[in-house]
């Protein structure tokens, strides 16, 4: 073969290669090429696509429920794409333009690959069966959401066909569209809890319709670091509806929390706590007991990366409101009433005081205190504890 010849064919690997990476699947994480880099090339058309990208914030919408979490995705950006591309695609033809045919096409085989498949058997155990609830600790720079995308991603791989993946992390790929009750087709970003709920139960009511296999990853509702503030209380109170939900519609939840502290008792009830401790290692357990992992019985070694795209710096946004909202309603939610009593009894078991039970309640310590006090001197509340105990179990 001339030199010529390997130039022009390592051309056109490295201009397949520009593909891959700018789709995200390259070692390297793409900082600098958006969408349709290469496709739109009109130079005006791809700088205000390019702009329209940078400035995008959904939440500053009047609505962020119905609008999808990256530019990308906005219906008038993918048809400028689509009707740009066209064109040069039809040009690239007409002139015999090779390169820019192989960078369209891409070569999915100059993706990265996966290393560590030894600890994928372990990662299977944890996200396999019906509706598993998973929640992954660890400090800043451990890989949590990382590991989080990864039992995601094996799940899909589990669940092969109408599965459906939603989240609150807004530049996740890997996310599915889905109809919501208005008819309109969204990117499976969701930002807040009456859109979560409208996606649990988009199948209807289980005992009547089959569900599709849905399943939520949730990311650090709480903004402060320590899991503490308005927003940390709220994400305690607040959990045991949302996981009493979800499992009621037959989904998968995996939730990304700040520390031990900030968990709420029924996560680990009727889930598994993963933390992880480095980039390839994570320890395993069942509860929790005064905020420190108990019942630890395993670890995961050479956890390999995921092959999901997200952006690493994003720091994800919540609302325990649907947006539109002015008052929340929840605590008037039969499920929260529900899930308030199991709480308090499940709590108060475990030793814990009225106080402290408080703090994953809607509720006083004073109302802990009664609640008690029915359950265990008159006997009351044992029905709403076996509905409860019925769907989460």
């Amino acid at each position: 073969m001339s030199e010529d010849s390997t130039a022009d064919q390592q051309a056109l690997f490295t201009t397949a290669q520009a593909r891959e990476h700018q789709e995200g699947y390259s070692d390297r994480e793409n900082r600098e090429i958006h969408d349709h880099g290469g496709i739109v090339r009109d130079e005006h058309v791809s700088r205000a696509m390019s702009i329209r990208s940078i400035h995008y914030d959904p939440l500053e919408s009047d609505r962020p429920d119905k609008m999808p979490g990256q530019a990308k995705d906005l219906e008038k950006h993918r048809q400028i794409r689509l009707v740009e591309g066209t064109e040069t695609f039809r040009n690239a033809l007409e002139n015999g333009d090779i390169p820019t045919i192989k960078h369209m096409v891409g070569d999915s085989s100059q993706r990265a690959d996966v290393s560590g498949l030894k600890a994928i058997g372990k990662v299977d155990e944890l996200i396999n069966g019906p509706a598993p609830v998973v929640v992954v600790l660890g400090e800043m720079g451990a890989g949590k959401t990382d590991f989080a995308c990864l039992l995601a991603q094996r799940w899909r791989a589990l669940h092969s066909g109408q599965s459906l993946l939603g989240t609150n992390i807004q530049s996740l790929e890997e996310k599915d569209r889905w109809v919501d009750d208005d008819g309109d087709v969204q990117d499976g970003w969701i930002p807040d809890y009456g859109t979560l709920m409208e996606w649990v139960e988009q199948d209807g009511d289980p005992l009547e319709h089959s569900q599709r296999p849905k399943l939520f990853i949730g990311d650090e509702f709480s903004s402060a670091a320590s899991g503490t503030g308005k927003q940390g209380y709220e994400t305690r109170q607040k959990m045991a509806p949302l996981v009493y939900k979800i499992r009621k519609y037959g989904g998968a939840l995996i939730y990304i929390a700040h520390g031990e502290r900030s968990i709420h008792p029924m996560l680990w009830r009727v889930g598994t706590i993963v933390k992880k401790v480095s980039k390839k290692k994570a320890v395993i357990a069942d509860s929790i007991r005064n905020a420190e992992l108990a019942d630890i019985h395993g670890q995961v070694e050479g956890v390999p990366p995921t092959d999901f795209r997200y952006n690493t710096k994003e720091a994800s946004d919540w609302s325990w409101s649907a947006y539109g909202d002015e008052t929340d309603d929840l605590e008037a939610d039969e499920a929260a009433k529900m899930t308030a009593i199991w709480t308090v009894i499940r709590c108060k078991e475990e030793g814990m005081t009225d106080r402290e039970t408080a703090k994953f309640v809607p509720y006083s310590h004073g109302w802990v205190n009664s609640r008690w006090n029915e359950y265990r001197n008159d006997g009351l509340h044992t029905e709403t504890l076996g509905k409860v105990e019925e769907v989460i179990g």
